[in-house]
């Protein structure tokens, strides 16, 4: 498909399945903004595809707030906002004393996609989100002790628990801005760099688990397949570029109402 003169948006962009996306995408003449955490592999990939850059580090909301307003002066109309960034956190507390997996990979996304309302209009928003998702579950009640981490669990499951918040936003999302379409998709497993917070027990599993995984390539393929196909998405959620069954909570309106207001107290200035 040929995307000349359409403007897309790619978080996560400066490196594994995210820069192979915006090669791609620039193949196929689109408008690309490309954000990454960081500076020095965020400004290479820029300067590969001729594509502006910007770097922000969503562990930070006031990064995440000086992202949007940058892409908001600079991008009048977005037709895909492709929330690509996240990954398995260090187990700690943000500046904002929100968990710092919680907030990479639910708040900041959420965040940066509502200052983004006006610019989407009639556009897309694809957030890439993960099949352990269905492993993890929020009680609208407990809210508030989600965000700060509580209880502890295992790194895995906090991040877990992290992309069903970040599913239910986007359905939320949706809800109240029904002309965006919006989904959201498992890439399936890659051999990237997803892991680095894990330190050297990331990598050992890596090297050994890479002979029975995807990458980062097929990743990319599976994302702009999404992103750019002519159909609807309509909130549905998908394992590589199917349709599939997630977490039923995904499209639960009641939790989603408490998380929305949940991620307002929140980010709140």
């Amino acid at each position: 498909m040929d995307l000349t003169g359409k403007t897309i948006v790619l978080t996560g962009a400066s490196s594994g399945a995210g820069a192979e996306a915006a090669r791609l995408l620039s193949a196929r003449g689109a408008a690309l903004h490309l954000v990454g955490r960081d500076e020095k592999r965020t400004r290479a990939i820029g300067e590969e595809l001729r594509a502006p850059t910007y770097t922000a580090d969503f562990t930070s909301l006031s990064q995440t707030r000086g992202l949007a307003a940058r892409l908001a002066h600079a991008v009048p109309n977005i037709d895909v906002l492709a929330l690509n960034a996240g990954g398995v956190m260090p187990p700690c507390l943000t500046d904002a004393g929100i968990d710092a997996s919680f907030q990479a990979n639910a708040l900041a996304p959420w965040l940066l996609m509502t200052q983004l309302a006006g610019q989407l209009g009639t556009g897309r928003v694809l957030l890439t989100n993960s099949r352990s998702h269905n492993n993890a579950v929020l009680s609208p009640n407990n809210l508030d002790a989600a965000l700060a981490g509580e209880p502890r669990v295992s790194g895995h499951r906090t991040y877990a628990r992290a992309k069903l918040a970040a599913g239910v936003l986007l359905r939320e999302f949706h809800r109240r801005n029904p002309g965006v379409d919006a989904g959201d998709f498992h890439p399936g497993i890659m051999a990237s760099d997803f892991g680095r917070y894990m330190g050297r027990t990331g990598s050992l599993l890596k090297t050994a688990a890479r002979p029975f995984i995807g990458t980062p390539r097929q990743g990319a393929e599976r994302l702009v397949d999404l992103a750019t196909r002519q159909q609807a998405l309509d909130g549905a959620y998908f394992v590589r570029t199917r349709p599939a069954r997630g977490s039923a909570q995904l499209h639960s309106q009641e939790l989603g109402t408490a998380l929305w207001e949940a991620a307002n107290r929140a980010t709140a200035a």
